[in-house]
């Protein structure tokens, strides 16, 4: 065996270790990234005779520059637990399911808002919220874990303030507004490809005329937020999943005025104030603001306050704390108890049940954002991109769709296999004349969304929240063919996009 062929087989290693440890194992997410960051140690000392003091710097940095992802993760966590703690999710729950009366109508509403207004803000905060309601509605436990997972893959690239996006322009350097701009394009054909999954799953009569208009209607709502805020005002990214939601919230509550509520009525419903329902939309309302605020007005001072880190030879990194994805969260979290109904919670508790719930998380990204920097600074991502870059432009667009797919699925959440994308294409798009930026929008919308609902930790997580232990791999079939056509939808878009030599402006 020659020494190329055995430096694409150690590149290759890693994922193969985290595909079958988490495929063939179910092996807990944070010892196999433990094992596996190990593992890349020994072939960095071993096989690149990397110094000792070099892999501890260069582990360091590689989290360094994922201080984004760290802090979204934890401040996720806080607004998750503030949100409940404070009684205003029960609110909007409960002000949720008043807007449609049908049982598909209820179903579509809680997931289309849930996923806009909370997964703006974190994503995982959104599972526990939707999962249990569809089980309220009466549907099995497991189509409601396949039907949500499904449906939200098309949002989850977007989610935490879009968090993996920042992480992909912080490697690449490339303003984040055009990487917003090549995702939104890709993520158009799964809003429909998502919401007739979520139909499909749920058993919905689709020849039904009620049923068609809500998902064309949810279609129609979540497509003109994508191309809103990420094709028209592209500098207000931020504003792309709450606006799904809300132009989803209006028209189906528009819709909603053609049925006789009377006859779905119940007496024993709870029914909340105007004041009660307005608190529960009020820290999503106020950190909308201070996201516009952030991005127009106090521009100059959050350029002012960004910091430039580099340490131990790495080009510097920016770090602006003012308009980080995860600040925003925080804020958001804190003022979940300015608006509290529930008078007995706490902050302080909130912080300290969320922390110690975010543990595993930080440490399972600890360990892949350590793995992919030795990675790169032993040339392992860059020699896999050259030679894909072999392969020819399409041919390198097809198998890049395909990689980001299986490394969504290897990394937990992504976030560490974003960066490591993100990285690959600065060295092989200029190599084979494409933009690097859209080789980069597509390899984060496949990795993060088409991948997500087929993560072994993520089916173990909601198989939980679902009730049904033991029937994963009933989980994975029911998504997997949606998740199928979505890769194949994102590939083709990619393929196009080459074919026209598609830029950003």
């Amino acid at each position: 065996m020659d020494g190329g062929m055995l430096q694409i087989i150690l590149a290759l290693l890693p994922f193969a270790v985290l595909f079958v440890g988490f495929t063939v194992f179910k092996a807990d997410a944070l010892k196999l990234s433990l094992a596996v960051w190990v593992l890349e140690l020994v072939v960095c000392f071993g096989m690149y005779r990397m110094d000792p003091v070099k892999l501890i710097q260069s582990s360091l940095w590689g989290n360094i520059t994922l201080w984004t992802g760290f802090l979204v993760l934890w401040s996720g966590q806080v607004f998750g637990s503030c949100y409940r703690s404070t009684g205003l999710l029960d609110i909007l729950l409960n002000t949720l399911g008043r807007i449609m009366p049908s049982k598909e109508g209820k179903a579509t509403t809680l997931v289309t808002v849930v996923a806009g207004y909370l997964g703006a803000f974190n994503g995982f905060a959104t599972y526990p919220v939707t999962i249990p309601g569809l089980k309220k509605l009466g549907f099995s436990g497991l189509r409601a874990a396949a039907a949500y997972l499904v449906y939200f893959a098309w949002n989850i690239a977007f989610v935490s303030l879009f968090v993996a996006a920042n992480i992909a322009a912080g490697v690449s350097k490339i303003p984040i507004e055009q990487i917003i701009q090549v995702m939104g394009l890709i993520s158009l054909p799964l809003c429909v490809i998502s919401t007739v999954g979520f139909f499909k799953i749920l058993e919905f009569d689709l020849k039904k005329k009620d049923n068609i208009m809500i998902a064309v209607l949810t279609m129609i709502g979540n497509m003109l937020a994508v191309v809103l805020f990420t094709q028209i005002l592209p500098s207000l990214y931020l504003l792309t999943l709450i606006a799904s939601a809300t132009f989803c919230l209006i028209v189906l509550k528009l819709y909603s005025r053609k049925y006789d509520k009377s006859e779905f009525e119940d007496s024993d419903e709870e029914i909340h104030t105007t004041s009660e329902i307005l608190k529960s939309f009020g820290p999503l309302i106020c950190c909308m603001v201070l996201v516009i605020l952030m991005s127009y007005p106090l521009e100059g001072i959050v350029n002012a306050a960004t910091i430039h880190l580099s340490l131990w030879g790495y080009s510097a990194t920016s770090i602006s704390l003012l308009d980080a994805p995860g600040t925003f969260v925080l804020v958001t979290a804190i003022l979940c108890h300015l608006f509290r109904v529930k008078k007995t919670s706490s902050f302080a508790k909130d912080v300290a049940v969320a922390s110690k719930r975010a543990v595993p998380s930080l440490l399972t990204l600890l360990c892949g954002g350590a793995m992919v920097q030795l990675m790169l600074d032993t040339n392992q991502i860059s020699m896999l991109a050259t030679t894909m870059a072999t392969f020819g432009a399409e041919a390198y667009t097809g198998c890049i769709g395909i990689l980001s797919f299986l490394c969504g699925m290897a990394f937990g959440q992504g976030m560490p296999a974003v960066r490591m994308l993100a990285s690959m294409q600065m060295s092989a798009g200029p190599l084979l004349g494409i933009a690097p930026v859209v080789l980069i929008g597509l390899a984060t919308i496949i990795c993060m969304g088409s991948a997500n609902p087929l993560k072994p930790s993520l089916l173990k997580y909601t198989s939980s929240l679902a009730d049904i232990k033991g029937q994963d791999g009933q989980l994975f079939n029911l998504c997997l063919p949606w998740q199928a056509i979505a890769l194949v939808a994102c590939v083709v878009i990619g393929l196009v996009m080459v074919a026209v030599g598609y830029t950003p402006v």
